[in-house]
């Protein structure tokens, strides 16, 4: 498999599960089926974290740095995707984490469900904020990465 062509296998796989895990979390709450939502609400995010992690290594690491290489004066820029790219991953671990608190809690209280609901949905909401977050660092990184390359930086000696 060409460099290409591995490029562009971790970018459906990273798109895919950006996509999975946002119908999982859209999926609205069904009475009596918040163990079973939750269930595939975990499994969406543990295919998320993987690709994700990957990508911010694979795919962002080398992109920060070369944007630092060839324009020093975006060091920031590239700093700021930095600190998004560590926000990302901390994120998605702490919706794993909450999802696991939570998956005894919803399976004990099934007659009762309303008093998980909130909860719920909170983390439904967190991680379409996630998604939403995630895909806009492509589009921050890819168009500080272009600016790096064509920035007309005036008169050069």
């Amino acid at each position: 498999m060409t460099a290409l062509e591995e490029q562009q296998a971790l970018d459906r796989e990273f798109h895919a599960v950006l996509e999975q895990l946002e119908t999982a979390a859209g999926t609205p709450l069904v009475s009596g089926e918040m163990e079973r939502w939750l269930q595939e609400f975990t499994a969406a995010l543990a295919a998320a974290q993987p690709a994700l992690i990957r990508r911010i290594q694979v795919s962002h690491a080398p992109q920060l740095k070369e944007i630092r290489r060839e324009d020093p004066e975006m060091m920031r820029n590239a700093d700021c995707v930095q600190r998004e790219d560590a926000w990302i991953a901390e994120t998605i671990q702490g919706l794993l984490a909450r999802a696991d608190v939570l998956q005894p809690m919803v399976a004990r209280i099934e007659p009762d469900e309303k008093r998980a609901e909130t909860a719920l949905v909170e983390l439904g909401e967190q991680a379409v904020q996630l998604v939403a977050r995630a895909r806009k660092q492509e589009i921050a990184l890819r168009t500080w990465l272009q600016e790096a390359f064509t920035r007309d930086r005036g008169v050069v000696d």
